[in-house]
């Protein structure tokens, strides 16, 4: 904040960086009318000293005005706590203004009454409490430094006036070395809390930033994760993704007192299919034949690409009929898809499918399941492909026709 930014009496020192929130704590605090009824209890102190001493009639004005002005101050806190605007608007930063002024006013007014022409003990009192006054506006003047230079300003003025006017001369340079004294205070107290509010201000921003990149990292850590579960060609889930799966299904089974059914899907003359076409089309083939998989049993379970040409689905809590409508919906929706993209290939293919269900008890393991369905798939293959073959109770196969 420069010098002439620190001589607006209406300017708020860092209210251009400081948060609206900042802004009104500042205000709110210098609203407060706490240091002008320690002000006007010196003053009060002071007008005794005057009244004692034979100075009656001075002590009741300055008593009579540093009130006034304290009542005034109550009066405008009152008001601004119980205002129903925020962010703080302008008008309170010029009532804050005035009312600053006029306290400096008075206090200057009452000082000056109780020094003229009163007795050494008053005048020592008096300026006491003067410089209790003017050395609390400095301590308070890093929010709004331009009101505190002119109310000191108005304080010690009156009083070298006052001073002078009763023959004290050497009081007025004692006043504009004090107040030289103070603005260089002043000055400082602006300077410290401007730093203070830029490193609060940096502190923030840097905070939303660390936020952000934090958040930007933990998106990028989930699709990091999803692709590290996520077979490349088709989309699907990969192998680690399905052994993960089918073993908590397994897990979850006997708790769950539920079936539970894979099945185990190759693509009909794939090698051969590779060797006509071509890799490529081999590619797109298996991206279609995914995608007409996945529409039927993603629904009901999980679909996972086993290696190859070759597919594997779970489907938790299915029967062995429930599980075969799925599986049979599965290879006639594979057969009705038609292979479009590439060149030369043919307008559909077909999918055997080996499918067993069982319940999860002692004696029935990962290892068996797989080996139960790798089974029905190879005995539907023996029997001319495109067709789903079940096994029964982990061993006896029996074969549904297309």
């Amino acid at each position: 904040m420069r010098l002439v930014g620190m001589l607006n009496p209406f300017s708020l020192a860092g209210s251009d960086i400081a948060s609206p929130e900042q802004v009104e704590s500042t205000l709110r605090e210098l609203y407060s009318s706490r240091p002008h009824v320690m002000a006007t209890l010196g003053i009060a102190l002071a007008s005794q000293s005057a009244a004692w001493s034979g100075a009656g009639r001075a002590g009741v004005v300055a008593t009579v005005v540093a009130v006034t002005c304290l009542l005034f101050r109550i009066l405008i806190e009152y008001f601004y706590v119980r205002r129903a605007s925020f962010p703080v608007q302008e008008r309170w930063v010029l009532l804050f203004v005035a009312g600053s002024l006029l306290s400096g006013l008075g206090w200057g007014i009452s000082c000056s009454v109780l020094l003229y022409g009163a007795s050494a003990t008053t005048q020592t009192i008096t300026v006491g409490v003067a410089c209790a006054i003017v050395q609390g506006a400095a301590g308070r003047a890093f929010m709004m430094p331009g009101t505190a230079f002119i109310n000191i300003a108005l304080v010690l003025g009156l009083m070298g006036i006052a001073a002078f006017l009763d023959g004290n001369y050497v009081f007025i340079p004692a006043c504009i070395l004090y107040y030289c004294f103070l603005s260089s205070f002043i000055v400082q107290m602006v300077r410290n809390r401007m730093g203070q509010l830029r490193a609060e201000e940096m502190s923030e921003r840097l905070l939303k930033e660390l936020t952000l990149k934090n958040d930007l990292l933990r998106v990028a850590n989930d699709k990091l994760a999803e692709k590290a579960f996520e077979d490349p060609l088709t989309g699907l889930a990969n192998r680690r993704k399905f052994d993960e799966t089918f073993d908590e299904a397994l897990a979850d089974a006997p708790e769950r007192q539920t079936p539970i059914s894979l099945m185990m899907i190759d693509v009909d003359h794939f090698k051969l299919f590779n060797d006509t076409y071509g890799h490529q089309a081999g590619d797109r083939c298996l991206q279609v034949l995914s995608k007409a998989l996945n529409e039927v049993i993603s629904p009901s379970g999980l679909l996972a690409r086993y290696g190859g040409e070759e597919f594997v689905a779970i489907l938790p809590d299915h029967d062995n009929s429930s599980a075969f409508r799925v599986a049979e919906r599965a290879r006639q929706a594979v057969q009705l898809t038609r292979i479009i993209g590439t060149e030369r290939s043919p307008p559909s293919q077909t999918v055997s499918i080996g499918l067993v269900s069982c319940m999860v008890v002692p004696g029935v393991s990962r290892e068996s399941i797989l080996a139960a369905a790798d089974a029905a798939l190879y005995e539907a293959k023996q029997q001319g492909r495109n067709r789903v073959c079940r096994d029964q109770n982990l061993g006896a196969t029996s074969t549904d026709a297309t």
